[in-house]
């Protein structure tokens, strides 16, 4: 998939902007680009606990508050390509999260796209399957869901009247190296290697995993293509249940899982059936199995202890 990405990002003539550049997906598309010679300009919060090295290539614009600095970068820089991936997740919220989950969502995305059509750049932006409860148009799953869709209402807003050029990739779960955000997959390889218990809940719900190098090679999809889909849903299309995921990181790693099924309480709305979410026909697909993904994880885990 890697050499699918580097194709398309030759498409990639201007400055590139990536807002969350130090998040996991933000830090593998960066690198992706580095290594096909765009010209990329990563905006990172200047707070951030989180250090990240970025390739030869990168320039890093280090911003306290986005939402005020974020268009003097943007006109600074003239970028061809913005991609915003720049968010605050939160499974359930609490109640002193809200207001920062509203900036980081909306208001900071609004900006990028206000200093997008006024510039002339193409947005490229990140959605969750947690929109699409049931696979319907709009229905959240959680606050984080409904700020992520306030925002593409925000964009149908610039894209109608503005002029905005905005496409969406939708994502379902990611995984895949250098994830330091203590997601399930993370989680069963950790309880594969120490053998600790590990409460779950029933294990019945479903997830549907896209390794990271399949989500960049979306987003340069996306932001290159001619012409491109207005929503590409990137995702395996195999969901499996959470006690087949468990099964199948004991056959790839050859270790028990000590999962204790039934402890943990269900989230709502999780996923139970199938979720399809309406999307444009589109040549990508995803190329890294799941098998292969998580042997690949495992390669590296059980490397970096010997």
């Amino acid at each position: 998939m890697l050499s699918d990405a580097r194709s398309d990002a030759l498409g990639l003539a201007g400055p590139v902007i990536v807002t969350g550049a130090n998040g996991f997906i933000g830090r593998h598309l960066c690198r992706h680009l580095a290594a096909s010679g765009v010209d990329i300009h990563a905006v990172v919060r200047e707070t951030t606990s989180r250090t990240v090295r970025f390739p030869t290539g990168v320039t890093v614009h280090a911003v306290r508050d986005a939402t005020v600095e974020y268009p003097a970068v943007a006109a600074e820089v003239r970028p061809q390509v913005v991609f915003h991936l720049a968010t605050l997740f939160a499974a359930r919220h609490a109640a002193s999260e809200i207001v920062r989950m509203i900036d980081a969502n909306v208001a900071f995305g609004t900006v990028v796209c206000d200093a997008s059509s006024q510039g002339g750049a193409r947005v490229v932006h990140t959605t969750s399957a947690w929109q699409h409860y049931g696979g319907g148009a709009y229905s959240p799953v959680s606050l984080y869901a409904a700020t992520k869709q306030a925002l593409c209402d925000v964009i149908t807003y610039f894209a109608e009247v503005e002029g905005l050029f905005a496409r969406e990739v939708c994502l379902f779960d990611t995984y895949g190296p250098d994830d330091d955000r203590k997601k399930l997959v993370s989680v069963l390889l950790e309880a594969a290697s120490t053998g600790a218990r590990l409460p779950m809940s029933s294990g019945h719900q479903l997830t549907d995993l896209t390794h990271v190098e399949d989500v960049v090679a979306a987003l340069v999809h996306v932001a290159v293509g001619d012409p491109p889909p207005t929503r590409l849903v990137a995702r395996s299309g195999q969901p499996l249940s959470i006690r087949a995921l468990v099964g199948l990181v004991e056959q790839v790693t050859g270790r028990s899982v000590n999962a204790e099924w039934n402890v943990l309480d269900a989230r709502p709305r999780e996923m139970t059936d199938d979720w399809p979410v309406e999307a444009a026909l589109t040549r990508w697909r995803p190329l890294v199995n799941l098998p292969a993904g998580l042997a690949q994880l495992w390669a590296e885990r059980t490397h970096e202890r010997d």
